[in-house]
């Protein structure tokens, strides 16, 4: 996958493996929150907060991060950010019972995560070759779906023998054996770098005013997007399980639902950019119906239009984030850049995460019902597609100023 075979494709697969892990860490929550709600009585409010406290550490770090990334590379960040993530999680299996306790847990566990969120991509964008990038790219899209796919499975196993805290136990294994593979890459590898073997460190370019403006716009989408997104996985389980009836083992395998599919069109979303589809056009279609999804949510229920409803949501919220991804890698034109792009992009993902989860509790909260919740989502969902028909524009430029530099830095 890249001119160093074995060094490239060990490191893209660390990239996918650190993202995927991280997604799992942020993940592990919503599949017992039902039970732990029940257990501890959490406030709603407090809860949410349990997802978005990771988000207050990407938006703080996303940017240095990715700086530090370019300048330095991956790699040791990593082997920084695991013990870290390790901590966080001993932390929440301390006190579970104290909601500050679990929260200080969580918010380690969110600053580890803000790490490996952009390490991971970079590391795994740089060592792919040009030829398989969309579909590395696509690969890496679905962390989230596969992070949340490997809690949902484990999640029912845990819960009828360990309980919750199983699901813990888990992620501090995953991070001893992750912090052993960074390791040996260390010590085997490109040392510390993002880069393929024999690639020299060239200097960051400055980006145009249009780059920059289509990032920053792709970051205002990825903000929309992942805050209705993460509203929705966070709250599906519960919703199910209060609204609709279902027990909480049904409830998980309705969950299962968006999340396979997500996963699924990741990666198909990466095979269709790899033949030549644009990312700006399949992302405007799946925000729109998204959109109608969340303005339909009142009168779908659990039977059949609840499923369609769930089938169609898992498949355009696989389409979306590869997109974006895509978008990030895309609006530059070295990829020892995408690292920067990436912290751009990610700050605008976690304000999202940091949002979504916490308004849609409290929109429940105050009106006493998920009514409210569904109609302020549909409007922010709406509002991405208003961003989303900017980058349609925008997007163009970007593509003409790399095919022809000179004209795009004298405008």
């Amino acid at each position: 996958m890249s001119a160093a075979p074995r060094t490239g494709l060990t490191l893209v697969a660390l990239g996918l493996a650190l993202v995927v892990y991280a997604a799992f860490s942020q993940f592990k929550l919503p599949v017992v929150l039902p039970v732990m709600l029940d257990t501890y009585g959490y406030g709603r409010v407090l809860a949410g907060g349990f997802m978005s406290i990771f988000a207050v550490f990407g938006i703080l770090l996303s940017v240095p991060i990715g700086r530090l990334v370019a300048r330095r590379g991956a790699l040791r960040l990593v082997m920084a950010a695991l013990p870290l993530m390790g901590l966080g999680t001993a932390v929440c299996l301390l006190a579970p019972e104290s909601g500050t306790v679990m929260l200080v847990g969580r918010g380690l566990e969110g600053a580890a995560f803000a790490t490996l969120a952009v390490a991971g991509p970079a590391l795994a964008t740089a060592n792919a070759a040009p030829q398989h990038r969309a579909l590395v790219i696509g690969l890496i899209a679905a962390w989230m779906p596969s992070g949340q796919l490997i809690a949902t499975l484990l999640g029912p196993l845990a819960l009828h023998t360990t309980g919750w805290r199983g699901l813990w136990w888990v992620g501090l294994l995953l991070a001893a054996l992750l912090a052993a593979w960074t390791f040996v890459m260390l010590r085997s590898g490109p040392r510390g770098t993002t880069r393929r073997a024999g690639d020299g460190a060239a200097p960051a370019a400055a980006w145009t005013g249009t780059q920059w403006l289509s990032l920053l716009l792709t970051g205002g989408a990825f903000m929309l997007w992942s805050g209705q997104y993460l509203a929705y996985m966070t709250w599906l389980p519960a919703y199910l399980v209060e609204e609709q009836g279902l027990a909480v083992d049904s409830a998980l395998y309705g969950y299962l639902i968006p999340v396979v599919l997500v996963g699924v069109f990741n990666i198909a979303t990466g095979i269709l950019l790899q033949r030549g589809r644009k990312p700006q056009h399949l992302l405007f279609g799946a925000v729109v119906i998204q959109a109608g999804i969340w303005w339909l949510l009142p009168v779908t229920g659990s039977g059949a239009s609840g499923i369609v409803s769930l089938v169609v949501y898992g498949v355009t919220s696989g389409i979306a984030p590869t997109c974006l991804f895509a978008l990030s890698a895309h609006l530059v034109a070295n990829p020892n850049e995408t690292a920067r792009a990436f912290g751009v992009t990610m700050t605008g993902r976690n304000l999202g995460v940091l949002g979504g989860p916490l308004l849609l509790a409290l929109a429940v909260e105050l009106s006493g019902g998920w009514l409210a919740g569904s109609l302020l989502f549909a409007g922010l969902t709406t509002l991405a597609v208003a961003v989303c028909g900017l980058l349609l524009v925008i997007v163009p430029r970007v593509e003409a100023q790399q095919r022809h530099p000179a004209t795009g830095a004298a405008g």
